[in-house]
């Protein structure tokens, strides 16, 4: 098998723990890096080799190591491509884009709409507005935190549901000062309730046609690993099956987190941690293509709809309540950690990632001294202390920066009330300065999955997800650019940093001797041009490798 050596380009390898130091050449042979150096270091190598060497002028043009999400949800973000966009839009233009849905397709049975805000919506979601003008189909609209769904009636009595269903745990099917329901589903009404039925009306070839899409478009911006952060069984098939129509291969690496939810009896959660080993330890030979990490826990909802676990009250004197008490929370995470699954717990209010904190101490005393690696996911209000606590632990911080665009803050801060709070909103440098493990993700498709306007967000504060957003004139709001990253952190995040938090460091992440060759070739240069080039750069890929093959080629015509 001949080699490639790779000359004249700005090889930013992830290597260095601070600053950016770009490499000119690197030769790749047999799907694994050779070596990343100057022209004359790699040529010296190349020499070495007894096969040809193909040499590939990169003119100048930057090279990253190839970027693994950290956090995503895989067959919801392929559905959400297929769904009607709703972001940033009043209840009037909704009932508007869901009559010229409806028109486009006169025979459809259901409409899927994704990413309403509650804060622009100028009121609240009910489902007499959907009824107004589609009351003979069923609609499911996501909001942008995927945290809540907005239904009609005829969705409602689609999924069995009335007056009368009593809340799931953690959740909440709301209802007007008349005991009649809004249509308006809260956390795990969503989760076991919205989620599941979607599901079921998928068939297996839909649901693996949402996983193609989905890694087309990684692949097209430089994606070669994700981390799927709720895993349930149809969606565990599915990937199977990709796999094994693939060659016993996927188009990218996936690491995946079985969900584990709150219900039912200590032993039903018992039993769902089971389930979680017996995957892992059946599909050890599907490594490192498709593989079980651990569990998935969601224990506080999110700031955008007051239902993150927080220690003071929202703007309107409401407090919430973790979806997993306390008690509960402690014995799961112990038994996980005790069978070697790596706990990732999503935690957005300051109270609910104390008490992820909690667990994991409690985990590592119960257990003792064992090799573990456990995160949490979103961290969106925290302390000091709690980040101090948590480097100590050496538990991850799983961050996602497109959380803070300029689209959803304001909501955000409206909600915590434009206390101190608001003022520590995403403190993301102070992971850096106390030295915290640190991953970035999307959580697709909460926010666009492109990792360049979460980049460009978490070193500028600006909007990633709309670049024609203009910068805030809030002083507070400006203010916050305190809490940026460089784009050598972000982008480390975004590569080994993802690659540590997925427990697939060993092999990838870093450009460097004897990894895989996972990489991406950009056409633009924030290096040199200023991160503003990375604006509007969700087309910025031109080729995206792994294991040392074009697995992505950009188009003239693109």
């Amino acid at each position: 098998m001949s080699a490639k050596l790779f000359l004249n380009g700005k090889i930013f390898t992830s290597c260095d723990t601070t600053g950016i130091s770009l490499e000119e050449s690197m030769l790749i042979r047999n799907g694994k890096v050779v070596c990343v150096g100057t022209e004359s270091d790699t040529r010296a190598q190349s020499r070495k080799l007894e096969c040809d060497v193909e040499s590939i002028d990169l003119k100048e043009a930057v090279v990253l190591p190839g970027i693994i999400d950290g956090h995503t949800h895989l067959v919801m973000l392929g559905g959400s491509l297929n769904k009607v966009s709703m972001l940033g839009l009043s209840i009037m233009e909704i009932q508007q884009v869901l009559r010229s849905a409806r028109d486009a397709q006169p025979e459809c049975k259901m409409i899927l709409g994704r990413s309403f805000l509650l804060d622009a919506l100028g009121g609240r979601p009910h489902r007499k507005y959907l009824d107004e003008i589609l009351p003979d189909i069923p609609i499911f609209i996501d909001s942008a935190d995927l945290h809540s769904t907005w239904l009609n009636t005829a969705a409602i009595e689609a999924m069995g549901i009335n007056k009368d269903t009593p809340n799931p745990k953690g959740g909440i099917f709301e209802k007007d000062a008349d005991g009649e329901l809004t249509g308006l589903f809260l956390e795990m009404a969503t989760a076991e309730y919205v989620w599941p039925y979607l599901a079921s009306q998928l068939t297996t070839e839909t649901r693996l046609k949402y996983l193609q899409d989905v890694f087309d478009e990684y692949l097209a911006t430089g994606v070669t690993g994700a981390v799927e952060m709720a895993l349930e069984e149809l969606d565990l098939e599915a990937l199977e099956l990709f796999y094994k129509r693939n060659n016993n291969s996927l188009p990218i690496r996936i690491t995946a987190h079985w969900l584990v939810s709150p219900s039912g009896s200590d032993q039903d959660r018992h039993h769902r941690v089971m389930a979680a080993v017996r995957h892992k330890e059946r599909l050890s030979h599907c490594a490192p293509w498709l593989r079980i990490a651990g569990i998935k826990i969601i224990s506080d909802g999110v700031v955008d709809s007051c239902t993150a676990y927080c220690t003071k009250p929202y703007f309107d004197g409401t407090t919430a309540e973790p979806i997993w008490p306390r008690a509960e929370l402690l014995d799961i995470v112990a038994l996980a950690d005790k069978h070697g699954l790596q706990v990732a717990i999503h935690a957005i209010g300051d109270a609910a990632v104390d008490m992820a904190l909690d667990a994991f101490e409690h985990a590592m005393d119960v257990n003792g001294e064992k090799p573990r690696l456990h995160r949490i996911e979103h961290l969106e209000v925290v302390t000091r202390e709690s980040i101090a606590r948590l480097t100590r632990l050496g538990v991850v911080a799983s961050l996602q920066p497109v959380h803070a665009d300029p689209i959803y803050l304001p909501n955000w801060q409206k909600m915590v009330g434009y206390d101190e709070r608001m003022d520590r909103a995403f403190p993301w440098s102070e992971y850096v300065e106390a030295n915290s493990k640190m991953a970035f993700g999307s959580d697709a498709p909460t926010a666009p999955h492109h990792c360049f306007p979460n980049i460009y967000t978490a070193t500028t504060r600006q909007s990633g997800v709309n670049p024609t957003l203009p910068p805030s004139d809030d002083e507070r709001m400006k203010a916050l650019t305190r809490w940026c990253v460089g784009l050598d952190v972000a982008i480390r995040n975004y590569t080994v940093g993802s690659a540590y938090a997925c427990q697939s460091d060993e092999y990838c992440g870093t450009l460097q001797a004897g990894k895989s060759a996972d990489f991406c070739i950009l056409d633009i240069d924030p290096f040199r041009d200023g991160v503003d080039t990375l604006r509007e750069a969700q087309t910025a890929v031109v080729q995206t490798w792994l294991n040392g093959e074009i697995l992505f080629q950009k188009s003239h015509a693109e």
